[in-house]
C-alpha cells in the first residue's frame, strides 16, 4: 500500500465526528464515532488513506452473538467524488464481529485524480449486518433496516501537482514566415503544491512549423520543486508560406510526483508570427532577337502582408547563357503590400544563341518595412523567360558585300586602262607604219 505524505501534515488527524443521523440511544446500530485522513491537508493527485473508527454502544450486558459479522462499505455520494476519486480498497467484505462498547477501526484507500478541483467530497460508509452471510435487519430507533448509511465529508484543500509554461523571450524578436531557426525560450514551472520528477516534455507543432534540431523532439527536465522553475530553448523554422497571426506549440508533458504516481497533460505555447514582404516577379516572358541589345521589362508585384522597401532587381546570367548584361542591377524603391512596379534591365544576346526559350534569373533583394519595426533584408529569386525566335542581320555582310563590289570595281577600272593602253599603243604602231 503507497501512502502519500506531506511534510506539514498531521497524520490521522481527526477531521469528522459522526452525525447520529437521528438514531435513538436504544439503537443497536453500529456508530461512526470519527473519521481521519492521511495526509491530513489533502491536495489534488494525492493517494489518501481514510480512517474510520466505528463503535457498539447499545448492549451494557455485553452479549453477541458471534454468529453474526458487520460489513462497512465505501461508496462515494456526491458528483465530486464521483468524478474525481477512485476508491481502491473499499474493505466490501466481511471485518468480522463487532463487540458491544468496542471499536473498530477500518482503514480505506482512494486516489484523488490529478484535475480534482478543491471542494468537498462526500463518502458514505454502509453497514450491514450478515447472518450465515446474507444481510440481517438492524434495529433502530425508527424501525429496522437492513442497510445503515454513515456519511462524511474529505475536504481537498489545494490543487495537486500541475506544471506550467511560459514564453519567456523568442529571436528574433518578432518572428515572421520563412525564418529559419526561430528560438522560443520558454520557462517550465512547477505550480503545484509538491515536487515532481521525471518531466518529460515533447512539442507537437503545426502545420508550416517544424523543429530545426532532432534534439528539440524532446526535452527532460530531472526534477523541479514547488514554485521551481527550468528554462528550455525550442529552436523552429517558419515556412515561408506560413499565415501571419498566433500560432500554437503545443507541449505533451509527463511526470510524477514523489510517490511514483503519473501525470499527463498538455501545455500551449503561444508564437505570434508578424507579416512580412513576398516579391515575386509577373509578366516573365520577354522576345528578342538573337544578336540584339535589349530592354527586359518585367513586373514585379509585392503580394505579402507588408510593404517592400529599397527594392532591387538583379540579373543572374549563367556564364553558360548566350547573354552579356549591360544592366546588373535595376533599384527600384518601395513597393507597397499589394502593388506592383518595372523593372527595367539592358541586355544583349548573342547572335549565335540557340533560337529557343532561356530562363535568367532575377534575384529581388527588399529590406522590411521598417514603420512595422521589421529591419530583416529579404531575398527572392524568380525567373524571367526570354524566348530568341530569329536573328538580326549581321553589318559583316554588307561591308563584306561592299568590298567585294569595290574590288570588282577596281578590277574592272584596271582592266579597262590596260585595255586602252594597249589599244592606244597599237594605234601609234599603225601610225608610224604609214609613215
Amino acid at each position: 500500500m503507497t501512502t502519500t505524505t506531506h511534510s506539514t501534515t498531521v497524520k490521522f488527524a481527526i477531521t469528522f465526528t459522526a452525525l447520529a443521523l437521528g438514531i435513538g440511544v436504544v439503537s443497536s446500530a453500529p456508530q461512526l464515532n470519527s473519521v481521519s485522513f492521511d495526509p491530513g491537508f489533502i491536495s489534488a493527485g494525492d493517494r489518501v488513506n481514510i480512517s474510520a473508527n466505528l463503535q457498539e454502544t447499545d448492549y451494557p450486558d455485553r452479549t453477541w452473538d458471534e454468529d453474526k459479522t458487520l460489513k462497512a462499505v465505501l461508496k462515494a455520494d456526491n458528483r465530486l467524488a464521483r468524478e474525481y476519486v477512485t476508491i481502491e480498497d473499499d474493505r466490501d467484505e466481511s471485518i468480522g464481529f463487532l463487540y458491544p462498547n468496542g471499536v473498530w477501526n477500518q482503514r480505506y484507500q482512494i486516489k484523488v485524480d490529478s484535475g480534482a478541483p478543491q471542494g468537498e467530497y462526500d463518502f458514505e460508509i454502509h453497514l450491514q449486518y450478515l447472518e450465515d452471510g446474507e444481510p440481517i435487519e438492524i434495529p433502530t430507533g425508527s424501525g429496522s433496516q437492513y442497510t445503515i448509511i454513515k456519511e462524511f465529508s474529505m475536504p481537498v484543500d489545494r490543487e495537486g501537482v500541475d506544471i506550467s509554461g511560459n514564453v519567456v523571450e523568442t529571436d528574433p524578436k518578432t518572428p515572421r514566415p520563412g525564418d529559419s531557426y526561430t528560438d522560443m525560450k520558454i520557462d517550465f514551472t512547477n505550480t503545484g503544491n509538491k515536487p515532481i520528477e521525471e518531466i518529460d516534455l515533447r512539442p507537437e507543432t503545426p502545420k508550416l512549423i517544424e523543429t530545426a534540431y532532432s534534439e528539440d523532439e524532446k526535452f527532460f527536465i530531472d526534477r523541479l520543486n514547488e514554485g521551481e522553475k527550468s528554462s528550455r530553448t525550442l529552436s523552429l523554422d517558419l515556412d515561408d508560406d506560413l499565415e501571419p497571426g498566433l500560432h500554437w506549440i503545443t507541449f505533451k508533458a509527463e511526470y510524477e510526483d514523489e510517490s511514483s504516481n503519473t501525470y499527463t497533460e498538455e501545455l500551449e505555447m503561444p508564437l505570434r508570427v508578424e507579416g512580412r514582404p513576398d516579391l515575386e516577379v509577373i509578366d516573365q516572358k520577354v522576345e528578342m532577337k538573337a544578336g540584339e541589345t535589349s530592354e527586359l521589362r518585367f513586373n514585379i508585384s509585392n503580394t505579402g502582408d507588408q510593404d517592400a522597401e529599397s527594392v532591387t532587381a538583379r540579373v543572374l546570367a549563367e556564364r553558360s547563357q548566350p547573354f552579356t548584361l549591360n544592366d546588373r542591377s535595376d533599384y527600384i524603391g518601395e513597393v507597397e503590400a499589394s502593388e506592383t512596379a518595372e523593372s527595367v534591365l539592358s541586355i544583349s544576346s548573342d547572335r549565335t544563341a540557340d533560337l529557343k526559350s532561356h530562363q535568367i534569373k532575377i534575384q529581388l533583394r527588399a529590406n522590411g518595412d521598417s514603420e512595422e519595426g521589421d529591419n530583416s533584408v529579404y531575398t527572392f529569386t524568380e525567373n524571367v523567360e526570354v524566348v530568341l525566335e530569329e536573328r538580326t542581320e549581321s553589318f559583316l555582310i554588307y561591308i563584306g558585300l561592299g568590298g567585294a563590289l569595290i574590288a570588282l570595281i577596281l578590277l574592272v577600272y584596271r582592266y579597262r586602262k590596260r585595255k586602252n593602253a594597249e589599244q592606244e599603243k597599237q594605234d601609234e604602231e599603225v601610225q608610224g607604219g604609214e609613215e
